[in-house]
């Protein structure tokens, strides 16, 4: 994409881009280079076949190479457009935020599963560690409920509630500034407590794609521990409440065992656990 002078069309775009992205092994780079290409000029990535002899002005021109070279350096696509998708709904996502993921909608699909078993409008859900809103505001936008749903950033709650704002909601959402491992929160006040908890073990965390160790917020990924902390937190909580909530949480890949065996250790006994659409053990009830 150099040359001053080189007038640069849509197709030429997306040709070349996609080669740069394919050449830093950048999965999906002709994808990758529709949506960057998409979000600059404002439009629907179809359009750009539509106009594809179409051709950018400067100011255009410079906006999608910066954005490239973001996505050059790894930083998601989600952060560079600032946007993502999550059951059928747009959120807006920033570097305080943890990026939805597919597999998560799955804790949405139980937890509206579990309501409407429960035949009862406006019952009363806690979510621990909201992040973007976007499990809470997706149950929100289905059922009649009432949601208080915490995190620990107060640049995540801004962002949720921003979230929350912008999607035409059926029940009512709370975000609260709150840190679940030194709260003294009542179970008893909640008929259904969700959580995507910050599950990977500090050890593990230089693995992760560089995508995603260097860019999403540590606090929503690891509890800096073993990974399996906030269930300590939940599963005490839980052992001390007289009036049981239902509980749904995500658990991550290959945490099966470490998270049944602490269920026995908290004497938590009819619990099942649910796979996501890749057959991975995903989602914790009881």
């Amino acid at each position: 994409m150099s040359g001053q002078n080189k007038t640069w069309k849509i197709l030429d775009l997306l040709k070349t881009t996609e080669e740069l992205f394919r050449n830093k092994e950048i999965s999906n780079p002709r994808l990758n280079a529709e949506m960057l290409l998409a979000d600059t000029l404002k439009t629907e990535r179809i359009k750009l076949y539509i106009d594809f002899e179409k051709p950018l002005n400067e100011n255009e021109l410079e906006e999608f190479r910066a954005k490239v070279r973001r996505r050059l350096n790894n930083e998601p696509i989600q952060y560079i457009t600032g946007k993502a998708h999550f059951y059928g709904l747009e959120f807006c996502v920033n570097p305080s935020v943890l990026i939805p993921r597919p597999e998560t909608e799955l804790l949405v699909d139980k937890t509206l599963e579990l309501v409407k078993l429960k035949l009862q409008d406006n019952l009363k859900i806690l979510e621990i560690g909201t992040g973007s809103g976007c499990i809470s505001i997706s149950i929100a936008a289905n059922i009649k409920c009432i949601i208080d749903a915490i995190d620990i950033s107060a640049e995540a709650v801004n962002t949720a509630s921003e979230n929350a704002n912008n999607n035409k909601l059926t029940g009512e959402v709370n975000f609260l500034l709150k840190n679940i491992l030194n709260s003294t929160l009542n179970f008893s006040e909640y008929d259904i407590i969700i959580s995507n908890p910050p599950y990977i073990p500090a050890g593990e965390m230089q693995q992760l794609d560089p995508q995603i160790r260097d860019y999403e917020p540590a606090n929503a990924l690891t509890d800096n521990s073993d990974g399996l902390e906030f269930y300590r937190c939940i599963f005490g909580l839980y052992n001390i409440t007289e009036h049981k909530p239902a509980v749904l949480i995500e658990i991550g890949d290959g945490k099966i065992d470490a998270v049944e065996k602490l269920l026995n250790d908290y004497k938590v006994r009819n619990y099942t656990f649910h796979k996501d659409l890749l057959n991975i053990y995903r989602v914790l009830e009881f």
